[in-house]
């Protein structure tokens, strides 16, 4: 259990500007004692952890016996009314799901689905705590109060117009009381329905100019939200260049870690997951407006597309690339000084596994997008097949092999599971 601990939980040092990641779970399991459901959660996905990363199939069996054997008396706790909305139930939702999500194969490669919709359901049910709104798979908090703070009103069976109210807070936090400006998580909910409504007209040859037209200036907009957001975060939340990567070409298929630039290290992983998962997002709505483009000038002559775009793109593929480093590498300064002097790369030493859990969708989603380099795509494949052999993530290692594949709703459903991990 405590190899699952360190490898995976990222304790915030200050939740107004990070909320880490299953921050409050080793005093969650202390609370509720070595024969909760959340503890046994812990020591299954612990075990399949270790199995993963050291090959070991004995581990691996083991942790599958356990899995398995927990599933039935968590069914009948989530069955309970009284029972089903809890901070353990909660959680121990979130370990099943990113067990799964660990021990994932080709062969059973949405089986974390499951989980993600109960957590879900525990999310936005009428009677739960947290009180949520789960709205494009996204989570918004009603109530500012980390785990912890709701397991103790819930001892004392608090209702949930006991909590203080603010809609401001959300999983994908920033530091600001400013409430003019747009959250993040806000502009993903408006954002994601406008691009599956794109995907649809623009794979359709018989859409009309008008409505790509719309679609595009529906977009634009969006676009406008982003830049407003990104000239407002806080400066906790700004990257630092700890190093550069020279163009040296080394070889023609650089190693994992080795795109050449700049090297970012950000407060903590879980700030750098946020701001690719905003990149990433920036990323799918420029891919809208590119094609929106190609397919108007199929129907209009004289078009001219935004010159700034293209630019735009490249900045914020780089920028991902440049924190890859951080979220793998086990000592970013010693991966900086690991370039010898005949410009050779060595093999970087693996760090947390978390780093390449919150990392690993948003390498999958840029590697199909038509807008990204194809050398650039091939590189994050490398990097998704390189955090599923060295960090055991066994849906990394899919992802790298299936990028052809239509996998959206698999990957939003594994975003449920992740994000949530974040309220702990």
């Amino acid at each position: 259990m405590q190899a699952f601990l360190t490898d995976y939980c990222i304790n915030s040092r200050n939740r107004t500007v990070s909320l880490g990641y299953l921050n409050g779970l080793e005093a969650l399991i202390e609370r509720a004692g070595p024969t909760s459901s959340v503890a046994e959660a812990c020591r299954t996905i612990g075990l399949a952890h270790l199995g993963q990363k050291l090959s070991n199939p004995v581990f691996m069996q083991k942790a599958n016996k356990m899995y398995f054997e927990l599933l039935p008396s968590f069914r009948l706790t989530i069955s309970n009314k009284a029972t089903s909305t809890t901070v353990h139930s909660l959680m121990t939702a979130v370990l099943l799901g990113l067990y799964e999500i660990i021990t994932s194969t080709g062969t059973k490669p949405g089986a974390h689905i499951a989980h993600a919709r109960g957590v879900s359901a525990i999310l936005t049910s009428k009677s739960s705590p947290f009180n949520l709104l789960c709205e494009g798979k996204l989570f918004q908090l009603a109530s500012p109060l980390p785990l912890d703070q709701l397991e103790t009103l819930e001892s004392k069976n608090a209702t949930t117009s006991s909590l203080q109210r603010s809609e401001r807070f959300s999983i994908l936090c920033t530091p600001t009381d400013n409430t003019s400006w747009p959250t993040l998580d806000a502009i993903f909910v408006k954002m994601h329905p406008l691009v599956r409504r794109a995907e649809v007209a623009l794979a359709d040859k018989s859409t009309l100019l008008e409505d790509l037209q719309r679609f595009k200036q529906e977009a634009e907009q969006i676009r406008k939200d982003y830049s407003t957001w990104t000239m407002n975060i806080p400066k906790e939340w700004q990257p630092t260049v700890v190093g550069i990567i020279p163009n040296t070409h080394f070889a023609t298929r650089l190693e994992p870690g080795y795109w050449p630039g700049p090297v970012m290290k950000y407060y903590d992983l879980y700030v750098s997951s946020i701001m690719n998962s905003y990149r990433k997002a920036r990323l799918l709505l420029l891919d809208v407006i590119v094609n929106c483009d190609k397919a108007i000038s199929r129907l209009q002559k004289n078009v001219i597309a935004d010159p700034t775009i293209f630019a735009e793109i490249q900045e914020l593929t780089f920028d991902i690339t440049a924190s890859i480093p951080y979220h793998l590498a086990d000592n970013l300064q010693e991966f900086d000084q690991s370039l010898s002097s005949d410009g050779t790369m060595k093999a970087i030493v693996p760090g947390r596994s978390v780093g390449g859990l919150l990392l690993m969708h948003t390498l999958y989603m840029v590697a199909t997008l038509s807008i990204a380099d194809p050398a650039l795509k091939e590189y994050f494949r490398d990097c998704l097949a390189w955090i599923g052999k060295n960090m055991g993530i066994g849906q990394a290692t899919m992802l790298s092999e299936t990028t052809h594949l239509d996998l959206q709703g698999f990957i939003t459903e594994a975003h449920v599971l992740i994000w949530a991990g974040m309220l702990a």
